[in-house]
Order: C-alpha cells, then sequence, then structure tokens
C-alpha cells in the first residue's frame, strides 16, 4: 500500500512544525526558537507562527512574575519585527492593568482595538481602565463591550443602592484612578 503525496502546500506543514516546536521548546531555548522560526522565507506565516505563541505564552503568564523576563526574552528575539514587538508591549499594559498597577491613559489611547477588545473579554480587569474604554474606546464594539462590563444588564444589576460606582477616567490622567470632580 503506497501512500498519496500531500496536497498540503509546504507552508502549511512549517507552520504546524513551528507550532509544535514552540509548544516543546525548553524556556532556555526559546529565544533562539522564535529567532529561527522567523528566518523562515515565508514572513508572513513566520510572523503567524510566532505571534500565536506569543499570544498563548503571554496569556498563561502575564498575572505571574515570570512574564516579566519571559517578555524581556522576547523582545530580544523579535527586536527586528516591530509588530511582534507592539504586541508584547501591549501584553506588557494588559498585565499592568489587570494587576491594578500605574498605566498611563493616553498609552490605552493609543493602543490596538487587539488590545482594546482583549481587555473588554478578558476576567477582573479593573472598572477605571473599562469605564476608560466605554467612553474613548476606539470602535463602537469596544466602548458597548466596556460599557456592559461596567453597566451589568438589567437582570443582573444590584439594587441602587449598592451600585458601585464607576468613575470617569480621562484620557490625560497619570494612572488608573478616576478622575475627581467628573460626574459619574
Amino acid at each position: 500500500m503506497t501512500s498519496a503525496p500531500s496536497d498540503e502546500p509546504p507552508e502549511h506543514a512549517r507552520y504546524a512544525e513551528y507550532l509544535q516546536a514552540l509548544r516543546q521548546v525548553a524556556p532556555a531555548d526559546e529565544g533562539r526558537l522564535v529567532r529561527a522560526v522567523l528566518t523562515d522565507p515565508d514572513r508572513t506565516m513566520a510572523r503567524s507562527a510566532v505571534l500565536h505563541h506569543l499570544d498563548h505564552r503571554a496569556a498563561a503568564l502575564h498575572r505571574t512574575p515570570a512574564y516579566e523576563p519571559w517578555s524581556r526574552s522576547m523582545l530580544q528575539a523579535t527586536t527586528d519585527d516591530p509588530f511582534l514587538t507592539t504586541r508584547l508591549h501591549e501584553w506588557t499594559l494588559l498585565r499592568a492593568i489587570a494587576l491594578s498597577h500605574p498605566w498611563a491613559p493616553t498609552a490605552l489611547a493609543d493602543a490596538s482595538n487587539w488590545l482594546h477588545l482583549k481587555l473588554t473579554e478578558t476576567p477582573d480587569i479593573p472598572t477605571p481602565a473599562l469605564a476608560f474604554l466605554a467612553e474613548h474606546g476606539r470602535t463602537r464594539r469596544i466602548r458597548n463591550a466596556a460599557a456592559r462590563r461596567v453597566r451589568p444588564a438589567p437582570d443582573e444589576d444590584p439594587a441602587p443602592a449598592e451600585r458601585p460606582r464607576a468613575g470617569r477616567v480621562s484620557r490625560d490622567a497619570p494612572c488608573n484612578t478616576p478622575v475627581t470632580g467628573c460626574a459619574t
């Protein structure tokens, strides 16, 4: 019995191989492997494989102390690819917001739609960041998704006396604290 030749394009096979290798790589070798993948002649496919890996690892690590050394290593490995370094910076901003570390509203305002949507989908994002996106999100979809998280649906709404106050966050505020004096 002979096997039929595969009709799968070679870049599809390489993409699957890269994802498998990136899933199994030892942390000490991860940066080297990411750099090697990014040398593939099909830059779009290589970037896609690395992006998939970065998103998967960052999602698993962003709330842990292991995130910082990992992200520094990945920034070094992806330094020649502005899209990938931007994604890593956005994961770092998401981490700061999720952990209630100081963050700059202008950085969030300038961030991609991907980060805005990711924040509206990530559990336990503090209300000031969601309130900011409800007011300043780039698209209607982002503003609505953030507003739903700030204001629960009517059937989930607590009694008025128990309703938390969501402060407004200015684009120019220095951190994640509501701006005083704004209408809530």
